[in-house]
């Protein structure tokens, strides 16, 4: 299962699951040990983000990302890029650029991301 395409249209699926704030989506796409760290240092696990998303406190606007480029390892997937956002967080609005690591570890017949982060390109 090193198939490119498919961790990026999973990614792809990801980002739209959070703009959508379709927390059923995103919970099936984020793995259940997931470490997601912000750019600004901020640690969150599955459960507070989709907690966060799934209550408005965060809103994604938009995600765009270029750059992408995707490497496997012993069958786990790396995507690292640069991302462009606006998001609500807590009633404040953010701009963001992003370069990004993002981990897709295989999980049964496809793939959950197992981590995330990110730096600010600002």
């Amino acid at each position: 299962m090193n198939d490119k395409q498919t961790i990026l249209e999973l990614d792809l699926k990801r980002r739209e699951a959070m703009i959508s704030a379709d927390v059923e989506s995103l919970s099936q796409l984020l793995g259940d040990e997931l470490v997601w760290i912000h750019a600004t240092g901020k640690l969150d696990d599955k459960g507070t983000v989709l907690k966060a998303i799934g209550e408005g406190a965060t809103v994604y606007e938009r995600i765009t990302v270029e750059d992408e480029t995707v490497r496997f390892f012993e069958g786990v997937a790396l995507v690292t890029g640069m991302a462009s956002m606006t998001l609500v967080s807590r009633g404040a609005r953010k701009e963001l650029e992003n370069r990004f690591t993002i981990v897709w570890a295989p999980a049964g017949d496809s793939y959950q991301a197992v981590n995330w982060q990110s730096t600010s390109l600002r």
